[in-house]
């Protein structure tokens, strides 16, 4: 028997969202820290890129990135500094 889905199950976005608002967000959810690791969580698919884009910057205090689909693992230098940290990585939370 075939049955006609209901809205509530396949209801979709019907907003419609310029470019520009598109663009203006980073994918930026959190930032925590323990030792000297950090933990960015992104909305799903954003991490690669947010990773990519940490990677090719100058933050002297970080080490080097592993990103899954929405998590971004970052490697911190020992004792760095979180404000310096939080500074460099500015740029995908000031769009958020």
């Amino acid at each position: 028997v075939y049955v006609l889905p209901n809205d509530i199950m396949y209801k979709r976005n019907t907003e419609q969202s310029s470019t520009r608002d598109m663009l203006m967000n980073s994918g930026f959810i959190s930032l925590q820290f323990s030792g000297n690791l950090a933990v960015i969580k992104t909305r799903p698919g954003y991490a690669s890129s947010i990773a990519y884009d940490i990677d090719n910057r100058d933050c002297k205090d970080i080490i080097g990135t592993i990103a899954g689909d929405d998590t971004i693992l970052l490697v911190l230098k020992e004792n760095a500094n979180r404000t310096s940290v939080e500074n460099c990585l500015d740029f995908i939370t000031h769009n958020k």
